[in-house]
């Protein structure tokens, strides 16, 4: 939901909250300042999405996918994060057993003291500020498209078995509030997933592109690259270790408001990032990266991703001192925002490394002058 201007909010404090909010993040963690600082950019970036509730366009959270080996770190980083910023923090575990109703939440009857009996909604796990899906690539196919309405429309629809629900209810995601019933005040809702590399483990799916072209941004989370960084990764520079509660949901969701009403697309900017959205397309791609578009990628990037491409790149640019989105903040932000979304022709997904080849698609490309 739209917030009200802060004026005590500026570039100052906020480059104060990212600043201290990166430091936070890894307080418990070595070797992940790039992760963290590509996750910060998520905590303060707007997108607009339709809000089926209200009927109207607004601004929601990105999405973010981690993608790397067992034990680097994503669950610490992302709990973390959460409490940094005082968020309602849930954890779900990635398993094709779960059905819709075990993280959306169910009504159930329960008997007071007295004898009399009510019907009570039981929250699952989706209901919360921040959800990390561990393993997000092992749920099935229906409670996938549960996770799914929710990211795309900050919102859930439940069902039951019992006279107020038998039709279904929208219930917002998530009020700041609390409030199942708050649908007008603001809402704070990021789903941060994990997955799995399909094809290498038992139980594992490939994600649906209808996913990944709601997921922001994908993240690498690797080892460290120093060996001075692993060489601190013992127990006694961990244990003890608090991590501080910097500021609050509503602070967070102020600065993402100002960013979002103070940094704007430059005029060499948006044609920069029309004609690498469309190079990524087959029958659209022209110049010298036709000829990798063409040989590797079935499906391009689509037209819904100027919102995500736009939103973060605005936020880099301000973390950077701009006010302004130039050619140089699109091709910063393109790799992490662009590369998860290609769809390689059959038989390449194993042999072609997509950063590497959106990589190409824009060393290939002419960058227009904006100085």
């Amino acid at each position: 939901m739209a917030v009200q201007p802060n004026p005590d909010v500026d570039f100052d404090r906020a480059n104060e909250v990212v600043q201290r909010f990166q430091k936070e993040s890894t307080k418990w963690l070595y070797g992940l300042d790039d992760a963290a600082r590509i996750l910060s950019w998520a905590f303060f970036t707007l997108l607009p999405y339709t809000d089926k509730l209200s009927q109207s366009k607004l601004l929601r959270q990105p999405h973010v996918m981690f993608r790397g080996p067992t034990g680097t770190g994503k669950t610490d980083l992302v709990s973390a994060c959460a409490m940094a910023i005082d968020a309602k923090f849930e954890r779900i575990q990635g398993l094709p057993t779960y059905m819709p109703e075990d993280i959306l939440g169910y009504e159930t009857i329960v008997e007071e003291t007295d004898g009399s009996r009510k019907l009570v909604f039981k929250p699952g796990k989706l209901m919360a500020h921040i959800v990390l899906i561990d393993e997000d690539n092992r749920l099935s196919g229906k409670t996938k498209a549960a996770v799914l309405e929710g990211m795309e429309e900050s919102s859930a629809t439940l069902s039951s078995d019992y006279g107020n629900l038998a039709e279904g209810k929208m219930l917002p995601l998530f009020p700041l509030s609390g409030d199942f019933n708050d649908i007008d005040g603001p809402r704070f809702f990021m789903v941060i997933c994990t997955e799995n590399i399909f094809g290498e483990e038992e139980g594992t799916f490939a994600n649906p592109v209808a996913q990944l072209d709601r997921t922001t941004l994908s993240i690498n989370m690797m080892d460290p690259e120093s060996e001075e960084d692993e060489y601190k990764i013992t127990a006694g520079n961990v244990v003890g270790r608090k991590v501080e509660k910097l500021t609050d949901l509503h602070e967070v969701l102020e600065i993402a408001q100002y960013i979002f009403d103070n940094v704007k697309m430059s005029e060499y900017g948006q044609q920069y990032k029309v004609r690498l959205i469309r190079n990524t397309r087959p029958h659209r791609v022209m110049g010298r990266a036709a000829r990798n578009v063409k040989e590797y990628i079935r499906v391009g990037i689509s037209p819904r991703v100027h919102f995500h491409l736009e939103a973060v790149a605005r936020t880099f640019a301000f973390f950077n001192g701009d006010l302004s989105v130039t050619p140089d903040h699109i091709k910063a932000v393109a790799g992490p925002v662009l590369a998860h979304r290609l769809v390689l022709r059959e038989g390449m997904e194993f042999s072609v490394d997509k950063d590497e080849l959106l990589k190409k698609i824009v060393d290939d490309m002419e960058v227009p002058p904006w100085k």
